[in-house]
């Protein structure tokens, strides 16, 4: 999988930490099922994070069939695209030139 690397935490003039999620190419995504830990490897975040933001979003993960929790394909691929576009809208200022 391709994966830009950037700083995981920045704060912002609030104080406010906010985690980075990378770019992941979907077409190379090669599993059907991703494990919760595999998950976090993959978006660079912490368990609690992603069980933040997947009850936010109302994306639940499912047990498999030697009963392990994660997602499926169509749920990382739907989760990483809210969260790297969220992440994305949190950096925008007021400024269009910054």
């Amino acid at each position: 999988m391709v994966c830009v690397s950037r700083p995981r935490h920045q704060s912002n003039q609030e104080g406010d930490v906010t985690m980075f999620i990378p770019y992941i190419n979907y077409r190379e995504l090669d599993k059907e099922f991703y494990t919760i830990p595999e998950v976090c490897r993959l978006f660079q975040v912490e368990k609690s994070y992603l069980k933040e933001k997947s009850k936010l979003h109302h994306i639940d993960p499912r047990q498999n069939e030697i009963g392990e929790y994660g997602f499926v394909k169509y749920d990382v691929r739907k989760l990483h695209n809210l969260l790297y576009h969220e992440d994305r809208e949190n950096k925008r200022t007021d400024d269009p030139w910054a």
